[in-house]
Formats: structure tokens, sequence, C-alpha cells
């Protein structure tokens, strides 16, 4: 908010002078100002007021643009025929104007932080500066929960996803426990369509046959359809599609060449809670070497809990997760028995540290006896 330069006019009544001084000081982060002299002496340069913490509601930027023209025209300026002119010899209107463009910066920091943002993020007043700047919060690591949210990466920013400490315990005798170090590229190919690789990792299988070695890795692309419609109750949809290959994988850790589809959507609740599940088809090989396609579900509801760079999670699955994360699905799963179902419950946590880097954890358990019996993360993301 720049305003030309304008000519003087008189100066006010010491009474209305006194007015306008006590207004200013009781404005957040403005000092008492004073009259200044017809010859002031030169003075070092007051230190830039501290800013106030921004009000909860998530309000967006041009608001606190538009409050600070409305407070400047009416504290700042005096109408005249020439039309709006200074008070002679005032230059607080020049602080506050430097206050409003700094508490605007701030107000747009917090626009663009959190889960909630990513549809309004891609409108075409904000889609310049989401471009420009990597965000880990918008979209999000991918990894954090069970399902993968609609929304992609915007064009030519990354993101890496490490869980470098990830442990499914053992079903009885349908699968051992094992241990992985899960990983996913990210990359925006344009601002709609996401290519990603993704694996295990190095990975150990406990068992009376125990050993180490390396999981496969699978192709992954995710494609952005359309963005929240809050008025119409629409959610924000992607599509998702990946092929697991046998590439550098361990024998022990080889499901053969599955493919894997999913609608992924997003949704707004009350209450400040974000609601994403995954719907698809995904197909595993079963223990005599034969392939099946099962129907598989993932949902998950997040929440901030003290700002927005702190968010709890309840999540779950059904069937299998949006990615070939399971351990040794072949062996769960049965040809023609339809009984063979795994589920699982949780929940965890997302902080995000700064822009840069993410930080999350989760801890759930399987409920039926074919479900690892615990599925413990911790890992981190970076956005570059």
């Amino acid at each position: 908010m720049r305003h030309p330069p304008p000519a003087a006019i008189p100066v006010a009544a010491p009474v209305r002078w006194a007015l306008l001084a006590s207004v200013l000081a009781a404005l957040p982060g403005c000092a008492p100002l004073q009259p200044q002299a017809a010859n002031p002496a030169p003075t070092a340069e007051a230190p830039q007021p501290a800013l106030p913490p921004l009000p909860q509601a998530n309000l967006p930027y041009e608001k606190f643009r538009e409050y600070g023209r409305f407070l400047a025209r009416h504290l700042f300026w005096k109408k005249t025929k020439d039309g709006s002119t200074p008070r002679a010899g005032f230059d607080g209107y020049r602080r506050f104007d430097a206050y409003a463009d700094r508490r605007a910066d701030q107000a747009k920091e917090e626009f663009f932080k959190g889960r909630y943002n990513r549809s309004r993020a891609r409108l075409p007043e904000n889609i310049e500066r989401w471009r420009s700047e990597p965000d880990i919060a918008n979209p999000g690591p991918d990894l954090a929960n069970f399902p993968n949210s609609a929304f992609t990466l915007p064009q030519g920013r990354a993101y890496v996803e490490f869980s470098p400490f990830t442990y499914y315990g053992s079903a009885g005798k349908f699968s051992p426990a094992q241990y992985n170090a899960e990983f996913l590229l990210r990359y925006g190919a344009t601002d709609d369509i996401e290519l990603r690789l993704f694996g295990n990792g190095v990975s150990w299988i406990g068992g009376s046959a125990s050993s180490w070695g390396f999981s496969p890795l699978a192709f992954d692309t995710k494609i952005q359809m359309w963005t929240e419609k809050q008025d119409y109750f629409l959610p924000a949809a992607g599509f998702e599609a990946y092929i697991q290959t046998q590439w550098l994988g361990s024998a022990e850790f080889n499901g053969g060449t599955q493919p894997s589809f999913t609608f992924n959507f997003d949704q707004s609740l009350p209450w400040e809670i974000d609601l994403e599940y995954n719907l698809g088809a995904t197909r595993v090989q079963d223990a005599a070497g034969n392939n099946d396609w099962e129907f598989s579900f993932q949902w998950g509801l997040q929440r901030d809990l003290f700002n927005k760079d702190f968010a709890v999670f309840v999540h779950g699955f059904y069937n299998a997760m949006t990615l070939p994360r399971l351990p040794n699905a072949q062996v769960v799963f049965g040809t023609g028995n339809s009984q063979l179902h795994q589920n699982a419950v949780g929940g965890g946590f997302v902080w995000t540290v700064n822009r840069r880097l993410s930080v999350y954890g989760q801890a759930s358990g399987g409920t039926t006896r074919f479900t690892p019996s615990v599925l413990g993360m911790l890992g981190l993301a970076l956005a570059f």
C-alpha cells in the first residue's frame, strides 16, 4: 500500500494532535508519537516495532492490506480541495506504512502454511508465490499417514521423504515381523502432474529364516484433477497409479510386478478438521504365486493441535496402504478367499519445523489376525 507524496496542509490544533497521538499509541506495535520541531536534530532511525501475534482466524492477507489503507485514510489524512494530504511536519504515516507491509507479509506466511490452504494456493492471485518458494506444509508429506493427498507439488519443486525407522510386527503364521527404511522421491513435472519413486529400502525380515536385503522399486505418478470447492461440498480430487517392479529387489522381498491405482480425495470439515481418503484397487501375489486384485481403502482425519506447525491425526486402511508398504502381502492374501483381509487403525503427528523440514511419526495396530500386530514409523521430509 504505497501512497504518492502529497502536499502539506496547515498544522492541526493541539487538541486534535493529542487525540491522534493517543489513538496511535493504542495501535499494536506503534509507539506514541510526538509533534516534531521545525528543524529537528538528526537522530538514529527508531527500531522497528515488534509484531504482535496474528489472530487465530485464518484471514486472507489482502484484508490486512485493506485494513492498513483504511487506517491510513482515517488517521493520517485529511480531505482538502486538492485531495488527501498529510499533516504538516508529520511522518508517522511512513512508519505505519512499513508496519502494515510487514504485517501483510506475516499474514501471507500464515496463509500459505498448513493443509487447509492447499486449494487456495492454486488460485491465480496466489499461484506464483506458491511456485516460487519451497513449502513442506503445502501440500505436505505423503508418507506421514496411510492415505495420500489429492494434491501435487508445484512445477519444478521436489520433496524427499524418508522413514528410516519403520517396523511391522508379525501376523502369526501369515507374515513375520519386518523392518523397512522407506523413502519417497517426488517431483512436480507440472503444477498438476507429479512424478514419484517409492521403495521400502533396506529391509529385514524375521521368522525362522530371517535375513537382510533390499526391497524393489515402485514407479508412481499422481495427477491433480480438481481443487476443493467448499461452496458445493466438493472435495479436492486426484488420481494416483503405481507399478511395483522387481528392480533391485532381493528374492525374499519380491512380490512380482504389480500395478495399483487409487482415487485420492481431500475435504475440509467443521472445526478445522481435514479429511483425507483414498479408494482404489491393488494387485498382490498370494502364497501360490497367483495374482489377485483386492479393493483398498485408506482414510485419515487431521487437525492442528497447538498451531499450524503441529498437527495430529488418526488414520487407518483396509487391505492395503496407498503405496506398497506392507510386508509380504503375497503371504496374507489367498486367491478366491475373501476372508483374508487386512485392517489397521492408529494415530500420529506431523511437526512442521520450518518451510523446508517436516518430522512425522505414527503408531497403529492391526485389527485382524492377517494384519501386522504393530505398525510404527518415524521419519522426515525435506522440500526443495
